[in-house]
């Protein structure tokens, strides 16, 4: 009888310990993993970098990666690099100056990718019925910056209002919610403003002369964030973290002159705002030195 009653509770403890693991591999991948990375110049052409990289991101086994600056990669460069880290499916922008590209490890639909008229241009694409825009906005102007995201916005708007959207990117630009932490770089952006700039290999800028035009009538121009979030989308790392978070400078390129600033994001929608579980800047020892750029990560929850 007691033999009988031991086996019983055996049973159930196995049983349970069965229900929870099943629980949390169904949590798991549930689960949706973002990650977005402008990674200076394709990585600098390092090969070593690159390693490294996919060394790291296997750590993080992210189901989706955005980047920015891809800069020398080709479509076959892209898919093999994701490929290393479990994503067989990938798009790049395009094959010259500073692309844009998303990997996934489920299936990219309704690909589009749009470069006329814009700075470096779009990628947007279906994944699990979410709507992604991975973008890379100018660093020198920011009426530029805002004719882009409005295009980005407009194409959003375009989609079912029921659906999740997600925006990526370097957009070059500053956060309403972090206007506390500029002040001193406000002054600063002032000293450069009208600057000539030397550009090359962008072909919106062939033949044109740029001069650096950040401030908007001698203030910090806070528009093309704010028509984001007026638009409805949730900024996933003010949302989790009221305290200023910088995504540059890293420690790598950090100079005592250097102002910490928050241009790299992740934006969602209010479908999919609810189901922010994570959301961070990452900071280690490799994400110091790696990039200019530090990642952001975002985890969705299960619907």
């Amino acid at each position: 009888m007691e033999y009988n009653m031991l086996k019983r509770k055996k049973i159930i403890l196995i049983l349970l310990v069965w229900v929870c693991l099943f629980a949390t591999q169904t949590h798991a991948q549930a689960q949706l993993t973002l990650l977005n990375y402008n990674t200076r110049y394709g990585f600098q052409g390092d090969r070593a970098l690159m390693d490294k990289f996919v060394e790291w991101v296997n750590v993080i086994d992210p189901d989706i990666v955005a980047f920015q600056e891809m800069t020398h990669f080709t479509q076959s460069d892209l898919e093999i690099l994701a490929k290393r880290y479990g994503h067989h499916y990938a798009v790049i922008s395009k094959e010259y100056a500073h692309p844009v590209a998303i990997t996934s490890r489920y299936p990219i639909v309704n690909i589009q990718k749009v470069t006329v008229n814009l700075w470096h241009g779009y990628i947007y694409g279906n994944i699990k019925g979410i709507h992604f825009f991975v973008t890379h906005l100018s660093p020198f102007d920011w009426e530029s910056r805002k004719r882009d995201i409005d295009m980005v916005l407009a194409h959003a708007k375009l989609l079912p209002v029921d659906a999740g959207k997600v925006i990526m990117g370097d957009l070059n630009a500053l956060s309403p919610s972090d206007s506390a932490q500029y002040g001193e770089l406000e002054v600063a952006m002032a000293k450069s403003e009208g600057r000539l700039e030397a550009v090359s290999g962008l072909s919106i800028v062939e033949g044109k002369t740029i001069h650096r035009n950040n401030l908007d009538d001698t203030k910090i121009d806070y528009s093309v964030v704010g028509e984001v979030l007026t638009n409805g989308f949730t900024d996933v790392i003010a949302h989790k973290h009221p305290d200023f978070q910088n995504s540059v400078p890293t420690e790598s390129v950090r100079k005592k002159s250097s102002f910490l600033r928050r241009i790299d994001y992740i934006f969602v929608n209010d479908v999919l705002t609810p189901r922010i579980f994570k959301a961070e800047i990452l900071k280690d020892e490799l994400t110091h030195r790696m990039s200019d750029h530090y990642p952001v990560l975002l985890k969705l929850s299960a619907d």
